[in-house]
């Protein structure tokens, strides 16, 4: 198995290129009909900035320090994450008559897939920036670490990815139950509020502090908990413009989860993929 799997990502090496046809296919057929195209990567964080806002602020009357930007630093690794796995599904799908036909490394149609989103998320960061200039937000040297939680990050995507789509191309149901479970995960996922906030005589504490301690471990588990909150850390820091790293032992979990999934993709997909045109 250790070989095949050798073997497999070797392959992908060899055929980068063609990742590189897809992706462009991918953007292409994506805003074939757009007037504004890539625009709509840097309109649709601003359009849901503006809806969480005001139903946090004016509605629920949540109190909080820079309350857009929060929830712009959290939507912008969440929206990468589910969109990334939800476009995954139906990616052997919409390839059909491709995979029928020529032998390729299939796990391309996933990879280009993702990073495909990989681009928007690149693309809403300069946007992020920009807001920093208007607020204004302190950039400390820190923010270079932002590579590695991507880089993770798209590691997690991919094999979550590779999983549902091989799950979606034998079960159409699939891409239905992930669409509800991504609504729900958002929010038990630090997303549109900090896990961490500053009390008013200057400590700063989890919010989920009180929680019984597994109920704590658990929630710590997800991976997205530590990428959200992680970008949050890097970019919004509590305790007066000092930026920190990620809490080591969360980071060190995720960041080996992130490559066991990657992996776990690899082999399910290495198992099942012999079945595709049959199935499709």
């Amino acid at each position: 198995m250790i070989r095949a799997l050798l073997t497999n990502v070797t392959e992908l090496w060899e055929y980068r290129d063609l990742l590189r046809e897809l992706v462009g296919r991918e953007m292409k057929l994506r805003y074939r009909r757009s007037a504004l195209g890539f625009l709509w990567s840097l309109i649709t964080p601003l359009y849901q900035i503006v809806i969480y806002t005001f139903v946090f602020k004016y509605i629920m009357h949540v109190e909080g320090k820079n309350l857009s930007v929060n929830i712009l630093v959290g939507l912008i690794p969440w929206t990468f994450f589910s969109t990334g796995v939800l476009n995954s599904c139906a990616a052997i799908l919409r390839f059909r008559n491709v995979v029928k036909k020529v032998y390729f490394p299939r796990q391309m149609v996933v990879l280009s897939t993702v990073a495909s989103n990989l681009v928007h998320l690149l693309l809403s960061v300069p946007m992020m920036f920009l807001v920093f200039l208007i607020i204004p937000i302190h950039i400390d040297a820190k923010v270079w670490f932002l590579i590695p939680l991507i880089f993770f990050e798209v590691l997690l995507v991919s094999g979550l990815g590779m999983l549902a789509c091989a799950a979606h191309t034998y079960y159409g149901d699939v891409e239905y139950v992930l669409t509800n479970i991504m609504q729900v995960a958002m929010f038990i996922t630090p997303v549109v509020y900090p896990l961490k906030t500053l009390t008013p005589q200057g400590h700063m504490v989890e919010r989920i502090g009180t929680w019984p301690e597994f109920a704590q471990i658990l929630y710590k588990l997800n991976p997205m908990t530590t990428f959200t909150q992680g970008w949050r850390d890097l970019l919004l820091p509590l305790d007066k413009y000092a930026a920190q790293y990620p809490d080591p032992k969360w980071l060190a979990i995720t960041f080996g989860m992130s490559v066991v999934i990657f992996v776990l993709g690899l082999v399910v997909w290495h198992r099942y993929e012999w079945r595709f045109p049959e199935v499709i």
